[in-house]
This record gives C-alpha cells, structure tokens and sequence, in this order.
C-alpha cells in the first residue's frame, strides 16, 4: 500500500513518463512482492499522457481507446524502461506482459476508427435491440454470436424478402459486438445499400476487389498491412445483398483472407 500510495502522491506533480519511470524503478528494487496489485491497483496514473501520444502519432485529436489497449501501451512503455536498465517484465511472473501485436493495432488508424465506438452507449442499446428481436431472428442472432464468442468461424448465409427485418438484425448484430469493443465489418454489394448500416462500405472499396474478375483474382491486400491487420482482428464480416455480386469476389477475398 506505500507503494501505490507513493505513485498516487507522485502523480500530482509527475508526469506519466516519470510515474512509469518511478514504477520501473520499485520493480528494479526487487522489493515489491506483489507488483500486479501495485499494477492493478495504479495503472490509470502511469498511464497518463498515453492517449495523448496516440492522438499525435494518427493525428486523431479526439481519439478514444479501449482499457486493455491503454494497459498495452502502458506496459510496453514500462518494458522499454527495464530494457533500458538490462531487465523485462518477463523477470516479474505475475506482471502482465505487452501484447505487440496489440500495440501494432493501435497505431492503425483503420482499426482505430473500428474501436472508437462508445461502448457504454451501445451496451445500453444493445439491451433494447435484442428485447426487440423476433422468435426467430433470435435464433439466428444466437447462433451467429455463438460462433463470434467460440472464435469457431463459420459462414451463415440468411435469405428473406424485402421487410422481414434482416437489416435490424445487421444492426442488432453490429451493436452487440461493438458493444464489447470488438470489430464488425458492414459492407454492400451495392452503395447504397451500404449507406443502411453502421459505418458501411461498399464490398469493393473495403476489401479491395478488383473490378475485373476472374477465378484466380485476389484482393489488393498485401498481408502486413493496416488493412490486413484490420482483418485479422475482425470478428464478424456482415455482407448485405451477396447474392448481387459474382461468386469469384468472395472466392477473391478468400484467398486474400488466407493469405494475410
């Protein structure tokens, strides 16, 4: 309790580079027997000035960041200091350890505007969208969400007519996982559909499917980049009017999917 005390006390005058710093330096000492309580217990302190630093690095004056994203950097942060001073946190067993890829993520600009929801708000309207769902969009919401929380895959094709609800569902879908801080992927097959979901875009300019198709065609996605990396960290794709596109665009981005 002296220590977190100490970094509470600290961080009226000290900036978070140097709570960071103080932070490193009990870890160094050898003296904490509990450093995750001290973490757990201060890391909103030593995480001051973190968001800031994302906010000039994607140039996002109004950028939000989800907790674990900003324990992430946070952690990296106070690595970086024990490399410096021939240490890790690896040396500390109960110390979470940074996350890199994680850390990649947030410095992607397309990811970050994915994960700046407020998810608070969508919680809260998530309740009220699932309480409105029909017996039967119910269970395809269950069964679709099953397989998002399992991380099981899956590809769920729903057919119905015009007014039967299934853009409701998209949207119930979408709020349901953003809600968690998790990323979906609106697109359609057409503009103007896409212009009916949250933060839609057409297929062809979110995945970059060539124009001129063919079997063999694959997307202008090189695997490393942001908009691979958003891939990798999507959890949901919801593609309205499929049927109105060519079967070689998805056999496109299935190649690319797999690729990157």
């Amino acid at each position: 309790m002296e220590y977190i005390e100490a970094i509470k006390e600290a961080s009226a005058s000290g900036s978070g580079y140097y709570l960071r710093a103080l932070f490193g330096s009990m870890l160094l000492s050898s003296s904490l027997s509990r450093p995750d309580f001290v973490w757990e217990k201060t890391w909103e302190y030593l995480s001051n000035g973190i968001i800031y630093t994302q906010q000039r690095i994607l140039n996002i004056p109004d950028l939000s960041l989800p907790e674990t994203q900003i324990k992430n950097l946070t952690l990296c942060e106070i690595e970086k200091y024990l490399l410096r001073n021939n240490s890790s946190l690896r040396r500390f067993q109960t110390m979470p350890y940074p996350n890199h890829d994680s850390i990649a993520s947030s410095n992607n600009r397309l990811i970050v505007d994915e994960l700046s929801y407020d998810t608070i708000t969508l919680q809260n309207e998530s309740h009220s969208l699932i309480s409105s769902l029909t017996d039967e969009q119910r269970k395809v919401f269950d069964e679709i969400m099953n397989a998002v929380e399992a991380n099981k895959g899956g590809v769920f094709f729903l057919y119905g007519y015009g007014g039967t609800g299934k853009t409701f569902l998209w949207k119930t879908l979408s709020v349901a996982i953003r809600s968690k801080g998790q990323i979906v992927l609106n697109v359609a097959s057409s503009g103007i559909a896409s212009l009916m979901l949250s933060g839609g875009r057409t297929s062809h300019s979110r995945f970059h499917i060539p124009i001129n198709l063919n079997e063999d065609s694959t997307c202008s996605i090189k695997p490393g980049s942001d908009d691979a990396h958003l891939l990798k960290e999507t959890k949901l794709i919801i593609w309205d009017e499929a049927p109105m596109i060519h079967k070689h665009a998805f056999e496109a981005l299935d190649r690319t999917m797999t690729d990157v």
